[in-house]
């Protein structure tokens, strides 16, 4: 039973009008159209959907069980296209960011509540973890797009650089090596620190700093995957640290850490977006160009 949803809409009309002519003046098409569309309906069904009744016409007993259905189809239908539709325009769907730990606390509250206004229908599944963790789940399928780290050449994946991040190491305000009145590299060696692990980037960059001049390497008394959760902590003690300007400022404690000076531990580098090669859905390009934007704006 093949039935053309053009014919239950114009049905429907025709059905509320009670008069062939009054709904081909509405619809726009010809009066024998729509007597034909009828009679498709009719051939199809095996029985008759209208009765004359002076100069109108009225749905006969199985025209008003059609009518009902119809109503449901065509509402099931424009429901189906306007949610296809507002999915190609990226106003629907999931993005699924994977955000380092940098952006966590700094930036993800303002990347969040700027998606909510301009993407109110699209849902968000934020996952946090260090970037080496977050680009095996984005080579799996499991995230869309990583925000954070985005390193300087890698063909795996397409990269957006955002904004300029800065690397340096911090202390306790209160720590002894803020007294001295030239601070040197090697000087940072007396001191225990809170370090990434090994596998991250920024404490592979560190340990090169120190290795190629010629000295030790700093010693790690804790190692952590996420350093941005000890800095109350680290604030306490006479431990360094090496984080992001980025996280130094948006701390909302005290006691609070502070920069040490070294351009030799110093570290530049891009934050952005990383993603696979290939098409993406419309909300991921939505939130992606809106992100673009917003960096943009915070770099003016």
């Amino acid at each position: 039973m093949q039935i053309d949803l053009r014919d239950l809409r114009y049905f429907e009309t025709i059905a509320e009008l009670g008069h062939v002519r009054k709904a081909a003046e509405q619809l726009h098409l010809s009066q024998p159209a729509l007597s034909k569309c009828i009679r498709r309906l009719e051939d199809i069904l095996g029985a008759p959907l209208f009765e004359r009744v002076g100069r109108g016409i009225q749905l006969t007993a199985v025209g008003q069980v059609l009518l009902q259905q119809a109503r449901k189809l065509n509402n099931i239908t424009q429901n189906a296209l306007r949610e296809v539709s507002e999915f190609a325009q990226g106003e629907t769907g999931l993005v699924r960011i994977g955000c380092g730990p940098v952006m966590a606390e700094s930036l993800m509250p303002s990347i969040c509540e700027l998606a909510i206004r301009h993407m109110p229908h699209v849902r968000l599944q934020i996952t946090l973890g260090m970037n080496y963790y977050l680009r095996d789940e984005l080579r799996q399928g499991n995230l869309d797009v990583i925000f954070g780290l985005v390193p300087e050449a890698d063909d795996e994946f397409v990269m957006h650089p955002l904004m300029d991040d800065t690397v340096v190491v911090a202390a306790s305000r209160a720590h002894p090596l803020f007294n001295k009145r030239k601070l040197e590299i090697a000087d940072l060696l007396a001191y225990q620190w809170v370090l990434p692990i090994h596998a991250v980037a920024s404490r592979l960059w560190l340990d090169e700093a120190f290795r190629s001049r010629g000295l030790g390497l700093p010693q790690a008394q804790i190692e952590a995957n996420t350093i941005p959760l000890l800095l109350t902590m680290i604030a306490k003690s006479v431990l360094l640290c090496f984080v992001s300007r980025h996280t130094l400022a948006y701390q909302l404690h005290t006691p609070r850490l502070e920069e040490l000076k070294i351009d030799a531990t110093t570290m530049q580098r891009k934050l952005g977006l990383s993603m696979m090669h290939g098409s993406l859905s419309p909300a991921v390009d939505k939130f992606v160009a809106l992100l673009s934007a917003y960096a943009h704006e915070l770099q003016r």
